[in-house]
This record gives structure tokens, C-alpha cells and sequence, in this order.
């Protein structure tokens, strides 16, 4: 009875630390979530109807984003924004997760290196963590394809980005690493979101802004258009 009882117990632990990625979508359309991954596993080229939501299927050890698309055709070959090629005329929105690095934990962020097209925020069902949430309603410096959408901070203008996601060469991201030409806007708009890849203060450069959290408890949502933006000081 004992070793049951055990058993039982190291069963219960195992479900309260499961960790999971759930997506919700609130906007108006349907979505296409496109994943790529440094480690592990995830469900990928998920559609996610208006209103609805997704078990994202990750395993324990997942590493790695999930990049919205919209305006997709029904076969998810192409979007008007996001989709599978990245191609930076298309660009996205962009949720980071690493379940990987320590276990029973995830850091994440939101990034708005690669463009944006839909508001983000990232929460957890431990509300000791922060909940990083982004939505940009007017004032793009370059506006992207569709409505209310805008091409990466590291593009001067939309043919800059038209060559890939991250323009060559850095693309007035500096050293692919600081602030690009229009990171200012980005890093003003949504203080909790990577407005250029070393917004967190790495290699010196500023401003180093609370763009990423590491949560204890593993249990994640992600909700697509959810109408907020956090400020959450560093």
C-alpha cells in the first residue's frame, strides 16, 4: 500500500508541474500559428479560428516561438502577414518560450523584432508572475500589408525589410543587436516588449527594459488581441 501511495503521490506532483501553452485567440479572424523550435517538441501550422482557443502540445523541454499569421489562405501557404516563409514583407508578432534551460520553469517574452501584427500577451496561472502584454493601436513608423500593422524596428522603410525578416546585415538593428531606426516607437509604445534583440540591456546597450520573465509555475497562456499593454518597470 505504501509503494502505492508513493506512486500515487509522485503522479500528482508530476501533473501539478506539467507545463502547457495554451493559445487564445480574441481577435476578430482567424489565426495561423507558425512554430519554430531550438528544442523539444510543439504542434505547429495550427489554425485558430476567432473566439477560439489551442493546446499548443509542447513537451516538457519545448524551446522555442510561436509567430502569428492572418489573412491566411486555407491552406496556410501564404498570409498577408506572418505564415510559414518569413520573409519580412509579411511580418508578425513573435511569443518566446524556453521550458528548456531550467526545469519546471519557462522564460518568456514577446518580441516585435521581426514587425507586428497582433497584440500579444503572455500570462501564467501563478499571478506572481508578470504579464506581459502588448498592443499597438496607431502610429506605426513603416505600416505593414493589412490593417494595423507595422514592419520591423530594424527597417527604414518597407523595402528595407523586404529581403528577410531581420533586413542583412543588421538592417540598422546595430550589430544586429542594438536599437534599429525606429526601435524608439516600439520600446515607448510596449516597455515589456523587445523592440530590438539586446532590449534587455545585454552588451551595454539601452534601454534596458523588463522584456523577459522567468515563471516558476509552467502553466502558460497566450492570448492573441487582448486589448492591453503592460508597463511593468525593470
Amino acid at each position: 500500500m505504501a509503494a502505492v501511495s508513493l506512486f500515487t503521490l509522485a503522479a500528482l506532483a508530476a501533473a501539478a508541474n506539467a507545463q502547457s501553452l495554451n493559445v487564445v485567440n480574441k481577435c476578430t479572424e482567424s489565426v495561423l500559428l507558425s512554430t519554430q523550435t531550438s528544442f523539444g517538441t510543439i504542434n505547429n501550422n495550427v489554425v485558430v479560428a476567432a473566439g477560439a482557443s489551442s493546446d499548443m502540445g509542447i513537451s516538457s523541454n519545448w524551446d522555442g516561438a510561436v509567430n502569428v499569421g492572418t489573412g491566411c489562405n486555407s491552406d496556410g501557404s501564404t498570409c498577408t502577414t506572418g505564415g510559414p516563409t518569413w520573409d519580412g514583407a509579411t511580418p508578425y508578432s513573435r511569443a518566446e518560450f524556453n521550458f528548456y534551460a531550467v526545469p519546471g520553469s519557462v522564460t518568456y517574452d514577446i518580441s516585435l523584432i521581426y514587425g507586428y501584427n497582433v497584440g500579444m500577451e503572455i500570462s501564467s496561472s501563478d499571478s506572481s508572475c508578470s504579464a506581459f502584454a502588448c498592443t499597438i493601436s496607431s502610429g506605426c513608423p513603416v505600416p505593414g500589408p493589412g490593417s494595423g500593422t507595422c514592419f520591423s524596428p530594424c527597417c527604414s522603410s518597407a523595402s528595407a525589410c523586404s529581403g528577410g525578416a531581420l533586413p542583412a546585415s543588421g538592417g540598422g538593428c546595430t550589430s544586429n543587436a542594438g536599437p534599429g531606426p525606429n526601435s524608439p516607437f516600439y520600446y515607448n509604445t510596449c516597455t515589456n516588449a523587445y523592440a530590438f534583440p539586446d532590449n534587455d540591456g545585454a552588451a551595454g546597450y539601452t534601454p534596458a527594459d523588463n522584456v523577459d520573465y522567468t515563471c516558476t509555475n509552467a502553466d502558460i497562456t497566450l492570448t492573441l488581441c487582448p486589448g492591453t499593454t503592460s508597463n511593468i518597470p525593470k
